[in-house]
């Protein structure tokens, strides 16, 4: 069950951040990412009701409050990089969470990576690479390189990928503290009344047609099955393992870029999201 809803959440983490993307042409960063974190709060609402309260363990409202505090910057750059440059230039740059949180665990608890652990690293930066590869016949070698310090999106990506790589931690303690439809619904209010502030100046800054209000409802409820089917998987295994799986839906954030936003360079940004897709499971496995 938790490798089905695994997949489920792989396929609407790139489904949201296509539909995102759509949005945010017309739309404030601000009011896209209000949409996408609290306007599905009545369906994890009403699966709340049909499951009741939990009992609320100890950590949670800790756990609950970091990892917002988090989200409120991380969910911002995201939408914000989504805008500025084509899907396949950055999701695939999530690939680096797990890879930054091997980084922070030989330091802080001097865990090191085995053969396979470097072998998934390997991937990840061979990944990384061959997404660019496009740009060897102009630069040379190092364009590749070049080109993704210089892709907005792509660095805005490494730096959510960093914030994520310390918030999942806390999203799994607060998940087993109550339950995957309390802390999906219970992180869409909160994260709602925290984010009001940038809404109002969002909709101030841009006139969002109301034709689009449809698409924001939509993008919130994409969003809200995506955490509420990935905090219920983490709820019954490894979080590692279900991230791994996740991280999947690069490759159909890459394809979908191709067929809804004419992104080009199709093979080498697929070849890339799939090596790096590869590396992540190593990684975590």
């Amino acid at each position: 069950m938790w490798i089905l809803l695994s997949i489920v959440t792989a396929v609407f983490f790139a489904l949201s951040s296509a539909q995102a993307k759509a949005l945010s042409g017309r739309s404030h960063d601000y009011v896209v990412t209000w949409a996408m974190m609290v306007l599905g709060v009545p369906l994890t609402a009403a699966v709340l009701l049909w499951q009741g309260l939990p009992e609320l363990k100890e950590g949670f409202f800790i756990a609950s409050g970091i990892s917002i505090l988090l989200n409120t910057v991380a969910v911002t750059l995201q939408v914000k990089a989504l805008r500025l440059s084509p899907l396949s230039l950055t999701m695939p740059f999530l690939a680096f969470t797990p890879l930054f949180m091997l980084v922070t665990s030989s330091f802080i608890l001097k865990e090191f990576p085995t053969a396979q652990g470097f072998a998934g690293i390997i991937l990840i930066v061979a990944g990384a690479y061959s997404i660019n590869l496009d740009h060897v016949k102009e630069g040379g070698l190092l364009a590749p390189i070049k080109a993704v310090a210089s892709e907005p999106g792509s660095r805005l990506m490494l730096a959510v990928a960093a914030i994520w790589s310390v918030a999942a931690a806390y999203d799994k303690v607060a998940t087993v503290a109550s339950s995957p439809a309390f802390y999906t619904t219970y992180f869409g209010v909160v994260y709602g009344v925290i984010y009001l502030p940038f809404l109002v100046t969002g909709l101030r800054r841009s006139e969002t047609p109301s034709r689009q209000v449809p698409g924001l409802f939509l993008l919130g409820a994409l969003s809200a099955s995506m955490i509420l089917a990935q905090m219920t998987a983490i709820e019954m295994t490894v979080a590692s393992y279900v991230i791994a799986i996740k991280r999947s839906g690069m490759v159909l954030s890459v394809v979908l870029g191709y067929l809804f936003f004419k992104e080009r360079h199709l093979r080498n940004r697929f070849a890339g999201a799939a090596l790096m897709t590869l590396g992540v499971v190593l990684l975590s496995l």
